[in-house]
């Protein structure tokens, strides 16, 4: 079936009809959804993603997962169901309905459930919704525009999860003339602070080409960033009245189904700040700066008596001696004392610890200061979460103090090996509960065979070695 390129109502209803589901939402089961759920919500309520009502029943996501087709045969990417819990799955019936709510609890929209199905050990619910308001946005409200209010007339559609170089808005609008179109660029909203840095250096681009017919729009990344991924941004910008999309993404799909869709797909290289004007290359030097300037977290784990919180405590010092810098140290009996005073010694209240702990630093690696973390952390999958959640904010650096346990119990001072033996103290790492040593550790310290301050020296060079620290120059 071929697309036609049209502007789509949106899924919400008026007024009365939004009053009535407001109440009646009082006695349903409500849903609150993650940021991305939320992501995919708004584009179904603007019309982003027509031609879908709803969410795919079970039939129409295998469809979309074999073929890339809804059931009538329509092109569509996405396998758009809504994921819910194995107990909402069991318990829900067709034409049950779920109040939608974002992670503050604003009522969204109204789910009626057509059919609950399990897929891949995952369960979801498919059915038609009513919107009964968008997610709220406190930044860049103009630019958030629906497809039915966006500019008319023809246009070509630049996306981007980055900046928009001299060079990729030059090759934009040589395509926008040689077809007699306008330009519309559609800046992806990742969910990360670095939105605003992007679109003050978007406009500041922009400023050059003020008599063309560009439009600047701001809408919410869709989950995926493969090929199905930009060719829903294909559909997605059709569904804004464009008819060519231009990306540095992978266009690969865009180009076999391009006739079908009656959409060019076109590359855009990478640029380079050397293309920028002078006000759009500071903005990207300060929103993307050298790994040097740069936030990161160094993150020590280890038996207790390892001897991490003293090396921790050394490279504390030593990168404060070498510029000014802000550095947190984050010790495991302090965190415990400060910041987790209520948690017991289980697994599940360790782990919620260590959780904690990679919050705190991945905060203070975001706004580009340097963390320094020193718990047990003796679960490999909850040092896999810490991981992820500040890589996306910096630089991540696991070391393993890898001290056996006999030379740990040899360093106790507070007896906690000996109480442990005994039976005192209970679940105990190394002793009645296990330490699963990192396979991924950017760095092991075998501190049976180096002084703490030779372990601290061999931090500071992986440091320089990777980026993070200039090489000293002396005293």
């Amino acid at each position: 079936m071929r697309l036609k390129l049209q502007m789509n109502k949106t899924l919400l209803v008026d007024e009365t009809r939004a009053a009535t589901l407001s109440r009646d939402a009082q006695d349903m089961t409500s849903l609150d959804l993650s940021q991305s759920q939320v992501n995919d919500l708004e584009l179904l309520l603007s019309g982003a993603y027509a031609p879908l009502e709803g969410y795919l029943n079970q039939a129409e996501h295998q469809s979309v997962c074999d073929s890339m087709r809804l059931a009538d045969g329509t092109l569509w990417p996405l396998a758009l169901s809504l994921e819910i819990t194995r107990e909402l799955a069991a318990n829900y019936r067709r034409e049950d309905r779920i109040a939608l709510r974002d992670p503050e609890g604003i009522l969204l929209a109204i789910l009626s459930v057509e059919d609950t199905f399990e897929y891949q050990d995952r369960y979801y619910a498919g059915g038609k919704i009513e919107g009964i308001t968008l997610p709220v946005h406190y930044s860049h409200r103009p630019l958030r525009l629906l497809p039915h209010n966006a500019r008319p007339g023809k246009r070509i559609a630049i996306v981007t999860c980055g900046i928009l170089h001299t060079g990729q808005l030059e090759k934009a609008l040589h395509f926008a003339g040689e077809n007699n179109c306008g330009l519309l660029i559609q800046a992806l909203d990742t969910g990360n602070d670095d939105l605003f840095g992007r679109i003050r250096a978007i406009k500041a681009t922009l400023k050059a080409y003020r008599e063309h017919d560009i439009e600047l729009s701001v809408l919410p990344a869709t989950a995926s960033g493969d090929a199905r991924g930009w060719l829903l941004q294909a559909l997605i910008a059709g569904n804004y009245g464009c008819s060519v999309i231009l990306s540095s993404g992978d266009m690969s799909l865009i180009d076999e189904y391009s006739g079908e869709m009656a959409l060019s797909g076109l590359s855009i290289p990478e640029g380079s700040s050397g293309d920028l004007p002078e006000e759009s290359a500071k903005e990207l030097e300060r929103i993307y700066p050298g790994k040097n300037r740069q936030g990161f977290t160094v993150f020590f784990s280890g038996l207790s008596g390892s001897g991490k919180s003293t090396i921790a405590n050394i490279l504390r010092v030593k990168l404060l001696e070498r510029a000014p810098r802000n550095v947190t140290l984050l010790d495991g009996d302090l965190v415990r004392k400060n910041l987790s005073s209520e948690l017991t010694f289980s697994r599940e209240h360790r782990n919620l610890n260590v959780l904690r702990i990679g919050f705190v630093a991945g905060e203070i690696t975001r706004h580009g200061g340097i963390a320094i973390c020193a718990p047990i952390a003796p679960y490999d999958e909850v040092r896999k979460k810490v991981r992820s959640l500040i890589d996306s904010h910096g630089g991540f650096i696991l070391i393993h103090v890898a001290t056996p346990l006999d030379i740990c119990e040899s360093r106790d001072r507070k007896g906690l090996y000996a109480m442990a033996r005994t039976g005192k103290i209970r679940e105990f790492t190394g002793i009645s509960d296990p330490y699963e040593p990192p396979e991924d550790a950017e760095i092991t310290i075998q501190t049976t065979e180096i002084s703490p301050e030779q372990a601290c020296r061999q931090v500071i060079a992986y440091l320089e070695k990777e980026g993070y620290l200039e090489p000293a120059t002396g005293d």
